[in-house]
């Protein structure tokens, strides 16, 4: 008695690959029934399909990514621009301390300052006074639709970090095409250093 032998015939396909070609032969047969207006719609969808394929795998991460990039980047020169008005202020109270504090670096300092408070887009720093015209070197700043809370929070630490006095402020509350804008405000402030003898 013999038994039967499980392995195919020697020549003989093997039967994954008698599947896949009877499945070809049904998928060919399936097409040629098809319409040409069919198979134009079926080739369409399969464009589509693969589209958004592409789309989920590929682009959207990719550009989900470069977003993400995008809302960061600023936040990150902002964090740069504060350690470098660190720097420069800390230089400047350093040179102060030691009695070297020149009126080119006080301005250098203040420039950090307002920047470190987020106020340098909406201020604009100027020489008001120097030696040539006999009285001490003074500095005023324009707000102009500055953050109110960020532009007091400034201006308090003036006398303490760079040892300047406030000899004049005009604010009043900032307003945008005739409309006010609470929490906001624009105006001048003037300051210099302390008069001789002042602590």
């Amino acid at each position: 008695m013999t038994r039967p032998s499980s392995a195919p015939a020697a020549g003989s396909p093997a039967p994954w690959r008698q599947q896949l070609a009877r499945l070809n032969r049904q998928t060919r047969a399936w097409w040629a029934e098809r319409t040409s207006r069919e198979r134009l719609l079926l080739r369409a969808a399969a464009l589509a399909v693969g589209l958004a394929l592409a789309w989920a795998a590929g682009l959207k991460p990719a550009l989900r990514d470069i977003e993400q990039v995008r809302e960061r980047l600023p936040r990150l020169r902002a964090d740069a621009a504060q350690v470098d008005a660190l720097i420069l202020e800390a230089q400047a109270l350093a040179h102060r301390r030691s009695g070297r504090l020149d009126a080119d670096e006080l301005a250098e300092a203040l420039g950090a300052g307002l920047r470190r408070a987020g106020l340098e887009a909406s201020a604009t720093l100027n020489e008001i006074s120097g030696p040539e015209s006999g009285s001490p070197r003074q500095w005023e700043i324009l707000l102009s639709g500055a953050d109110a809370e960020r532009a007091m929070e400034w201006l308090s630490g003036l006398p303490y970090l760079l040892r300047l006095r406030v000899h004049a402020v005009e604010l009043r509350r900032a307003s945008m095409d005739g409309r006010d804008r609470p929490g906001h405000v624009s105006g001048r402030i003037v300051v210099g250093p302390p008069a001789e003898g002042s602590p």
